[in-house]
């Protein structure tokens, strides 16, 4: 009878840790992309001549992560995302600049999404990239778009470079460490905001960011953003970042413009440059597997030395399925020549990774295939 009153209690027990987990259902999803494409370049950034070479991230980035969500109750949800950041063509990490290596370098979070909106803590991307890349001529692009006068405007470089800054939260005004983000979307309205802790003792502000994106969709799509980054010595504002913009679809064509506007300042607090970014496109779906893009981008440098670089990027992607892509990509960049006050005022102008030669006039032409998974 002993022995039958333990049975019947451990079966108890285990039913009930069964109807626990069932309420508790929690759910874990591999992902990522893996991007790779020959790239000419006639006029190479690197030395003179032009180069070919086996270049990761045409269009997407070649990442891969685990993202998960257990099921609280109530409509409240524990949700976490791990994201890393590799090269097709070597297999290596792609770290920030300065770090030696992060495993996740994009993401690194843990959060709750509830009816009233979802905060999450830890690495992460910047609401207002995510803002900005809907309206985007391309959409940021990994390759060829608005992304790198975003990036390169808001590069935390090794050394402490002028107008840099050092930041323990920033890595190129894309991805935030050590943040605090709250984001909701309220019917045809996504918002968030995230600030970046600097970590420095006796300051708020010393290393710290903040960041501000929200989005339209309806008829139309309309973006805002804002970003700022504090010095974590001196606790200046080293960047200072405003971006809006439009996207129109009429049938199979959506007309693009977004405009981005970056203040880099040295360590000390004196204004550097000032980086105009202007760009405009047009999407057009001539079949059911095939976007066209034209877009062009006029980007002009302010500071001691002034410069511009101006870029029109013709591009087609071909959905071979849902989750494969092939495209094709070809751009003309005048880019003038650069001074010598800022190191980065080449890169500051330019739409292709890595920059093109200055005072040149550079045709890039990009073939590859992506791959979701």
């Amino acid at each position: 009878m002993q022995n039958q009153y333990y049975r019947r209690s451990f079966v108890a027990i285990m039913l009930g840790c069964a109807a626990g987990a069932a309420a508790a259902q929690s759910s874990v999803t591999l992902y990522g992309a893996i991007d790779a494409g020959l790239l000419y370049t006639n006029h190479a950034a690197t030395g003179a001549g032009s180069q070919v070479q086996l270049a990761t991230g045409g269009i997407s980035p070649s990442i891969w992560g685990l993202r998960g969500a257990e099921d609280l109750g109530g409509g409240m949800k524990a949700i976490f995302d791990l994201e890393g950041h590799f090269s097709s063509n070597s297999g290596t990490m792609t770290s920030g600049p300065g770090f030696s290596s992060e495993i996740f370098r994009r993401q690194a979070n843990v959060g709750l999404s509830t009816r009233w909106g979802t905060v999450t803590l830890g690495r992460q991307y910047s609401p207002s990239l995510l803002a900005a890349l809907t309206t985007d001529p391309r959409g940021m692009k990994e390759n060829l778009s608005g992304l790198y006068p975003w990036a390169y405007t808001q590069l935390a470089a090794p050394g402490n470079a002028m107008g840099a800054g050092t930041s323990p939260s920033n890595d190129v005004g894309v991805f935030i460490g050590n943040a605090v983000q709250y984001s909701n979307t309220l019917g045809p309205v996504w918002m968030a905001a995230a600030y970046s802790l600097g970590g420095v003792a006796g300051s708020l502000k010393r290393g710290s960011e903040i960041s501000l994106g929200a989005t339209y969709t309806g008829p139309l799509t309309a973006s805002v953003s804002y970003q700022s980054i504090a010095d974590s010595v001196t606790g200046a504002n080293v960047s200072q970042l405003w971006s809006a913009g439009i996207a129109v679809p009429y049938g199979p064509v959506t007309g693009k413009f977004n405009y981005v506007d970056v203040i880099d300042r040295t360590v000390n607090g004196s204004d550097l440059s000032t980086v105009h970014s202007f760009g405009a496109g047009i999407d057009y779906r001539w079949s059911s597997a095939n976007t066209a893009t034209l877009a062009g981008y006029y980007n002009a440098y302010r500071g001691a030395h002034n410069s511009a670089a101006k870029a029109l990027v013709l591009s087609n992607d071909y959905a071979l399925s849902k989750r494969t892509t092939l495209y094709e990509q070809l751009a003309y960049i005048d880019a003038g020549a650069v001074g010598t006050v800022d190191p980065l005022e080449g890169l500051k102008t330019s739409i292709l990774a890595g920059g093109t030669a200055t005072a040149a006039r550079t045709v890039v032409a990009n073939v590859g295939i992506k791959h979701s998974f």
